[in-house]
């Protein structure tokens, strides 16, 4: 039987507790007349059946104990008495409706197919305001840790590229230059003749290291012997370049040469006619490459000096004023020998005022003797001034 919710108007069945579309608790009983009126409308509607078959209604139906909730999105259809005899099954959803047991009521299906189920969007949780700060906090604290590195880092940097990098690619950038006087005098000011601005005295062949250079002074370092860096000025006639000082050094045969031509002067004009010449002396090969000599020994270019002790005479070298008597420097003779062929020439020079070197004269000497004395003499034959040397045998 169905009846009319009073409420959503919509059909149930009368057996149904609550309505299934808006949960209205329904009547508890039904009108005898309402029963009535239905049975009629059934037994008409069986045509020509002999027999009808009444269902009993009760006016009270007891509800089962286990029964469940009816899912409100599900509709039953009602269940009519009808008689014995067979009727059409209605699908419904493409499912078979189970039959209705004569004489008994109806009871609800439980729907237990699975309802869909749905899972709402969770809200994230915001981070607590204490978590935020404590982030940034520690934001801060690595940002300023990170200044602190570059700035500690940049200071160091600069520290050390103008204390030790910049000194150091300075000096080793620097031309060398080297002490050609056998003693010259390292200075803290470009002032000579006194001793209050003496720093050191250097020996021959020392290594300096020359940030400037001019006519007269050189500023320089020195590596000194203890290791200590001394920096100062010398007198720039008394330095040469590498290539020059290894050139000149070539020149001296034996230590006593170096001590008996013992003037710069006297040194730069042996230099001097070397280089116009393109002579050399004895020298090492890989030290004549390092040092930048061009020129390549053979056997008619290499000459050197061999003195006897200073102060001996006669010896291979001789000083006298002979070309100018006005002159405030004597004039220089030296015995220069081939280092092959065994060879030997005499060189004479003199000098300028400003120390400047010219070469008189230059003529065969014997291969055995020393210069005993030079006349600078007027030639009747020659008309002119010749040099006449007597040698000892």
């Amino acid at each position: 039987m169905v009846i009319k919710c009073p409420n959503c108007q919509h059909f149930v069945s009368d057996m149904a507790p609550t309505c299934p579309h808006c949960g209205t608790i329904l009547k508890d009983e039904v009108s005898s007349s309402e029963v009535t009126n239905d049975e009629e409308q059934a037994s008409e509607g069986l045509g020509n059946e002999e027999q009808s078959v009444s269902i009993p209604h009760s006016n009270q139906y007891a509800q089962p104990e286990n029964l469940e909730r009816p899912n409100p999105l599900k509709v039953e259809e009602p269940h009519v008495a009808i008689s014995q005899t067979e009727i059409p099954s209605v699908e419904k959803s493409q499912e078979e409706v189970p039959p209705v047991q004569v004489g008994q009521p109806s009871q609800p299906t439980a729907d237990v197919s699975p309802s869909p189920s749905y899972s709402a969007p969770v809200a994230p949780i915001p981070p607590s305001s204490a978590y935020q700060e404590a982030k940034k906090s520690n934001g801060t604290l690595i940002a300023v840790i990170v200044l602190l590195a570059l700035i500690i880092c940049g200071v160091g940097g600069y520290f050390y590229y103008d204390n030790v990098y910049l000194p150091e690619k300075i000096d080793r950038e620097a031309p060398r230059y080297y002490s050609m006087a056998n003693v010259i005098v390292l200075r803290s000011s470009r002032s000579a003749g006194a001793d209050f601005n003496k720093v050191a005295s250097l020996p021959y062949g020392t290594e300096l290291i020359t940030y400037e250079i001019d006519s007269e002074w050189a500023r320089v370092k020195v590596n000194s012997p203890n290791g200590d860096k001394q920096e100062g000025f010398v007198a720039s006639a008394y330095i040469l370049n590498k290539a020059d000082f290894f050139l000149m050094n070539s020149i001296f045969g034996n230590q006593d040469s170096k001590e008996t031509i013992i003037t710069t002067k006297c040194r730069i004009a042996l230099l001097n006619y070397f280089k116009e010449r393109q002579y050399i002396g004895k020298i090492d090969d890989q030290m004549r490459v390092d040092a930048g000599i061009t020129t390549v020994p053979n056997g008619e270019n290499q000459w050197q000096v061999f003195t006897k002790p200073k102060d001996s005479k006669p010896n291979s070298v001789f000083f006298k004023r002979l070309y100018n008597k006005d002159s405030q420097f004597t004039d220089f003779a030296v015995i220069i020998t081939n280092s092959v062929t065994g060879v030997k020439k005499l060189l004479y020079f003199y000098f300028d005022e400003d120390e400047t070197p010219h070469l008189l004269t230059e003529q065969e000497a014997p291969s055995q003797g020393y210069i005993v004395d030079i006349k600078y003499e007027y030639d009747f034959y020659s008309a002119s001034r010749v040099l006449n040397v007597n040698y000892s045998y």
